[in-house]
């Protein structure tokens, strides 16, 4: 924390919102950007480990990507670059046609293999929060035939419904203002605004997802979570919740989250 440096979520982050930017503008730069950032970002991150020769990655990298500060993998970083990535190149392809940009297809059978091993369960609101975003992009991937990875959708919702078990028996949310980080409790309020997405999604594809299946039963059961979004909000909400310098001390990060939980739409969708 004391050292300056870069994470890769963040820089994800800048990915998709680039991304966002040119298919609601229509200019194609802006998503060229996002590509030649995310193979900037891979080529820094990654590495291949001397043991069993596998893509690993660094969870914190210095500024320049010259040198790793941290040498362990953040746990969802390897599933938000697979999504990330497949969301540029499926833009890219798609409804810009621009096949001369960057190819992010080697990329995204690093993260695909990366992925294969690991397990996405967490009780951090945040994380969860982290998934539920992914488990939504990963739907609207599937129905333009833009994910490779299909099978990963079904793990995704798992790990979201195990870590929301786990973080309502805990109850954080019985704490006051001063004991809570409003960005990470935002992060799974946003995360919360997609699932009625996900489950209209698997509801209107059933030769996609299957009719009655696993998938839409985890979905519905995600659905019983959905006001604890809508608590988060008001709490936030209330401007007595943040005179608290667990909010003035990341006021900057906390505005954008509240800003995001409140129009949802712009950030979520692919």
């Amino acid at each position: 924390m004391e050292r300056d440096g870069q994470y890769y979520h963040y820089l994800t982050k800048w990915m998709h919102a680039l991304n966002r930017v040119g298919r609601v503008t229509g200019d194609p730069a802006y998503n060229r950007w996002a590509m030649e950032l995310a193979q900037t970002a891979h080529a820094g991150f990654t590495y291949v480990h001397p043991g069993d020769g596998r893509k690993r990655m660094y969870w914190k990298m210095s500024i320049d990507l010259g040198y790793p500060l941290v040498l362990a993998m953040g746990q969802h970083d390897p599933l938000d670059g697979l999504v990330t990535y497949s969301e540029l190149q499926a833009l890219a392809t798609g409804e810009f046609g621009e096949s001369s940009w960057p190819d992010l297809s080697t990329d995204i059978g690093d993260m695909a293999d990366i992925c294969r091993e690991e397990k996405w369960s967490t009780d951090d609101p945040l994380g969860i929060g982290g998934l539920l975003f992914d488990a939504w992009r990963i739907a609207q991937l599937m129905v333009k035939g833009g994910f490779g990875t299909p099978d990963l959708l079904d793990g995704v919702l798992d790990a979201a419904l195990l870590g929301l078990e786990s973080f309502a028996a805990d109850n954080p949310l019985k704490y006051r203002a001063r004991q809570r980080l409003a960005f990470r409790e935002l992060g799974l309020a946003i995360g919360l605004k997609g699932v009625g997405k996900v489950q209209g999604c698997i509801a209107g594809n059933p030769d996609l997802f299957g009719r009655g299946g696993p998938l839409q039963r985890k979905v519905e059961a995600l659905t019983g979570f959905v006001p604890l979004g809508q608590i988060i909000e008001r709490f936030w909400l209330d401007e007595k919740n943040r005179e608290t310098d667990s909010w003035t001390d990341h006021r900057e990060i906390n505005m954008v989250m509240l800003a995001t939980c409140l129009v949802p739409d712009g950030f979520l969708t692919v």
